[in-house]
């Protein structure tokens, strides 16, 4: 018996066949089919998908053999990889390399064999697809010919295995991206929103010049405009996805256009191009809308209007209903896009036309046409290069009649004041935050600074209510949570984070938290929280 040496190629070739990350796993039937198919044009009772690694064949599929690998040194798959081309002993006992194999001279009793090399794509040979019978054979012009083509197949779905993996780990270090981007960028979002709602909500109150209110109107929209943004960015994911929901809610139309105006108008006038906006006379003062998408739509389409728009023209927005649509009209006396650009305007990453030597990640009118799809809607484009563009949304209408009803009725505090309330927050201004969001709900709570101290402190003290930050220095929010609730299961906690990226992990979530809260924390919907953990006992 002669024992095959390694390849010249052995170490590559080694790692060639560890990146396709087959050893020693699962059947899978796409490679069994393969394997059945070369058994039957080859008419061999035994077919094997082998790969050769450092000591040893392991068998991927098989047909007609118990075993799950062999020894190299008696391996004929060993010999296999050494050639280019398929390696073929028509009988065993007549070759003195296989003789006195113990494969060929016991079980499985091997007289014929024939292996086409298994081929990586950077040309290193890891194995075989092989036919064996315990009778001499040879195999037909026909056969060889089936035989390479099925070992080929058989790479390709390894390398396609390869690939779905390796797009897998992209999709997942781009997730964590995202969840850290989403955390870094809310986590000062929260101050600006919150001090600034809060200030809004009191400014009555205090003898102010009338611009303050206008500064701070702008500061608090503009920080919503900024969230929104981070939120598109990390959206775009989730609507390819399928995980991006509508959120409906009946809202005053001409309040909402009003505020996008204001902020729209803003970047108009330092590039001293007219921005102009028109309601129709048929559009309700109230419908039901998805806003923040609307606002994200709308806001995408004026700035590529305005950006691509020289001073002195104009840029106008059109409202209108038209059969129950709410139709918007972005034109602009701008550049214009050709018809070649047209096709790629919408596409993730691409800038066309003059934009290629502009500032922007390209992904603002991918999203908006994700956005507009998503919500049953679609968009036009008409354009000529150099005669300005035209962009018109069609977005239909839902029936909610209750929506505003149940937004008065759940955004009234209905809670108990006198609750004990612990905030495990890390951040010092978000415990600022917090705790001016609660004095205005004439509330006091204690906070806790980690994971830690808010087990020193709910062991010493009862707490109706607590809510937890789930990004901890040291302990993190959730192993602090699974710590409370092993002694008091019955406190419900709250969960807290930047990380709108991961939100829906967490709602599936019922046993540690019983709702989950992102930041910016909306003053609404902490009430809502409030109301429904912490309520007024029915004799108060």
């Amino acid at each position: 018996m002669k024992i095959a040496p390694p390849t010249l190629d052995e170490a590559a070739r080694l790692k060639a066949l560890y990146d396709y990350d087959l050893l020693d796993t699962e059947a899978e039937k796409i490679f069994d089919d393969l394997t059945q198919l070369a058994a039957k044009i080859c008419d061999t009772p035994i077919t094997l998908i082998s790969l050769v690694d450092a000591d040893r064949q392991w068998f991927k599929s098989k047909v007609g053999l118990d075993a799950e690998e062999t020894s190299r040194d008696i391996a004929f798959c060993a010999h296999a990889i050494h050639q280019k081309e398929i390696f073929e002993v028509e009988d065993t006992l007549l070759d003195e390399r296989f003789c006195d194999n113990p494969l060929v001279t016991s079980a499985p009793n091997i007289r014929f064999y024939a292996g086409t090399p298994l081929v990586s794509h950077n040309g290193h040979a890891i194995g075989t697809l092989c036919v064996i019978d315990d009778k001499p054979n040879k195999l037909t012009e026909i056969q060889r010919q089936a035989l390479e083509v099925l070992g080929r197949s058989v790479i390709s779905q390894m390398e396609l295995r390869k690939n779905i993996k390796e797009l897998k780990q992209a999709n997942e270090h781009k997730t964590e991206f995202l969840s850290n981007m989403s955390h870094e960028l809310r986590t000062p979002l929260n101050a600006i929103i919150g001090f600034s709602r809060l200030m809004l909500d009191d400014i009555n109150h205090h003898k102010l010049p009338a611009k303050f209110s206008e500064y701070i109107s702008h500061i608090d929209y503009s920080g919503k405009r900024l969230l929104s943004v981070v939120n598109s960015v990390i959206d775009l994911n989730k609507i390819e996805a399928g995980m991006m929901q509508v959120q409906v809610e009946l809202i005053c139309i001409r309040e909402f256009i009003k505020d996008l105006e204001g902020m729209l108008a803003i970047t108009a006038n330092e590039k001293d191009v007219a921005f102009l906006v028109n309601i129709s006379d048929n559009v309700p003062t109230h419908l039901t809308i998805d806003h923040a998408k609307i606002s994200q739509i709308i806001t995408n389409l004026v700035h590529n209007a305005i950006k691509f728009t020289d001073s002195g023209k104009w840029v106008k927005v059109e409202f209108s209903l038209n059969d129950e649509n709410l139709m918007i009209t972005v034109a602009d006396q701008g550049a214009g896009i050709s018809s070649t650009d047209q096709t790629k305007l919408f596409g993730k990453f691409q800038q066309v036309g003059q934009s290629k030597s502009s500032e922007g990640s390209g992904l603002g009118l991918s999203i908006t046409l994700g956005l507009v799809e998503l919500l049953g809607g679609t968009i036009k484009v008409l354009s000529t290069l150099g005669s300005g563009s035209i962009f018109k949304v069609m977005l239909p209408q839902q029936s909610h009649h209750d929506v505003l009803q149940k937004s008065v009725v759940q955004e009234k505090a209905n809670f108990d004041r006198s609750s004990q309330i612990l905030i495990v927050e890390d951040n010092e201004i978000n415990q600022a935050v917090m705790l001016a969001v609660f004095e205005s709900l004439h509330t006091s709570v204690t906070i806790a600074g980690t994971g830690e101290e808010a087990l020193e402190i709910v062991n010493d003290r009862h707490f109706d209510l607590i809510l937890m930050d789930i990004h901890l220095p040291g302990i993190d929010g959730r192993q602090t949570s699974e710590k409370i609730k092993q002694n008091y299961p019955q406190l419900p906690i709250i969960a807290l984070s930047a990380d709108a990226f991961n939100q829906h992990k967490f709602n599936e979530n019922d046993k540690i938290w019983v709702e989950y809260l992102c930041k910016p924390l909306e003053k609404e919907k902490l009430v809502q929280a409030l109301n429904r953990f912490i309520p007024l006992s029915p004799n108060t």
